[in-house]
């Protein structure tokens, strides 16, 4: 049953919306960021191995993604067609996050069949939570403004969620791995408290978001669409491109992060997890200050603002660093923390007002498709770059757990330093070249509505968005 449309939602439901994103980045950043390290030096996995196996994963769930998209837009039950996938997930989320970091000994051959399924397992579930739940957003409000307000209380979510799950893992872990004297149990401990805490936060939003999702009699959606929403969408196709070439940036961030700090700059884990802490928790910070950006001046402003303190910070902080400046390496982490967020931020708030140039070509609302289109790019783009992480570390020599050479350090630094920068800049190109801004949304809003009216409009101020 659906409550009276405004564009403006009650703070209850913007506040709880976001307890889904709060499993889910919890456990996407607990993955991205020590996942590859947990593989390598706990579960003792070849680097090549494992970042194939992410690899795999990450194509899997991209390869999913449109799948579920485009079912959940043509679902129809009495409860909704994005919610229900969204309570169905809750249990099994949480379980599969606490398998993910669980070793139980097994041989070698089946402890690489093990992981390797539920790296599988867990992209499955992520894919049929996010997908749904992000198309939620869009049929929840149409306001410009509104949507972003709405996407501040996720990403707030999501920041808290960043700092407990990139800060706290190392220190939780070494602390159960002395009480239970197992390093594998630490880990296995600190996988279980994180996903027991993914359920009822999933179960919250499926709550507070109750009656305020759209409807449509009918969507019709073919093959042929998903070409025409990627190529012919000229705002969804940059709004794709500036968010996937800063996710891969901060994929390879996170992914080499951990092992830039421990055997570059010899930090032990409490320093690390204190770096972490910074660069997660100061995204905080920079949330009201990025909206009030995009309030003011547009989301790409704001992107443009923030990636590019981000691309400064990484493309010379990080090759000035020495072993023993942890202060300067934790001001580069707080630049960091800006970009990091901005791509949350900024994308999926983005994306909805993308999708309505869909619906003023086809009188459709087809958020699942575009949602699912987005989130295969991003993760068939960033696959193949999580695939020679691992083997990146192999062929420059990396060992586990002992002091690396100097040409293996090189390495580390520069993949950290120069790659990361180039893909934020790739990303702002793309954030260039992006024709939405908010006057043109008001006024494709406006022509969306003359024209269900049958009324006359203008196309001369929005004919680059919707030609």
């Amino acid at each position: 049953m659906s409550r009276p449309r405004t564009d403006k939602l009650p703070f209850p439901v913007k506040f709880f919306y976001g307890g889904a994103e709060f499993a889910n980045s919890m456990t996407f950043t607990l993955f991205y960021t020590f996942g590859i390290f947990f593989f390598t030096d706990v579960a003792r996995l070849s680097p090549a191995f494992a970042g194939l196996m992410i690899m795999a994963g990450t194509l899997f769930d991209a390869v999913l993604d449109p799948i579920i998209g485009i079912v959940s837009d043509r679902w129809r039950t009495r409860w909704g067609r994005r919610r229900p996938f969204i309570l169905a997930m809750a249990f099994p989320f949480g379980l599969v996050s606490w398998l993910l970091f669980t070793d139980f000994n097994l041989s070698p051959i089946w402890s690489h069949v093990y992981f390797f399924v539920i790296v599988l397992l867990f992209f499955l579930c992520y894919a049929l939570l996010t997908v749904p739940y992000y198309a939620l957003a869009a049929e929840m409000t149409q306001d410009y403004n509104e949507r972003t307000s709405l996407v501040s209380y996720q990403a707030g979510w999501s920041q808290v969620a960043s700092i407990i799950a990139g800060g706290a893992p190392l220190v939780l872990a070494d602390y159960f791995a002395r009480n239970w004297n197992s390093v594998k149990a630490g880990w296995c401990t600190v996988g279980a408290i994180l996903g027991a805490a993914c359920v009822p936060l999933i179960l919250l939003t499926w709550h507070f978001t109750r009656g305020y999702e759209l409807s449509p009699e009918n969507t019709r959606i073919t093959f042929k669409d998903v070409y025409q929403a990627a190529f012919k969408n000229r705002p969804f196709f940059y709004t794709m491109g500036l968010y996937t070439f800063g996710m891969i940036g901060m994929s390879v961030a996170s992914g080499f992060g951990m092992y830039f700090m421990k055997y570059y700059m010899e930090m032990d884990h409490e320093q690390s997890s204190l770096a972490f802490t910074i660069l997660f928790g100061c995204t905080i910070v920079w949330i009201p200050f990025i909206s009030l950006i995009s309030n003011k001046w547009g989301k790409p402003w704001a992107y443009m603002v923030s990636m590019g303190l981000w691309a400064s910070g990484q493309g010379i902080g990080i090759l000035v660093l020495r072993p023993g400046m942890t202060v300067l390496l934790y001001l580069v982490m707080v630049l960091a923390s800006g970009g990091f967020v901005a791509i949350s931020l900024l994308g999926w708030s983005m994306l909805p007002d993308v999708v309505e140039v869909d619906e003023f070509k086809t009188g459709q609302r087809r958020e699942g498709l575009y949602q699912g289109i987005f989130a295969f790019v991003q993760k068939a783009s960033c696959a193949p770059i999580l695939g020679l992480n691992g083997l990146i570390l192999e062929r420059i020599g990396y060992l586990p757990d002992v002091p690396q050479s100097k040409d293996t350090i090189l390495g580390i630094r520069l993949i950290f330093s120069w790659d990361v920068t180039g893909f934020i800049l790739i990303g702002m190109v793309f954030c260039i070249l992006l024709p939405m801004t908010k006057k043109k949304h008001e006024l494709l809003r406006q022509a969306i509505a003359l024209k269900k009216q049958g009324k006359e409009y203008d196309l001369q101020s929005i004919e680059d968005l919707v030609r």
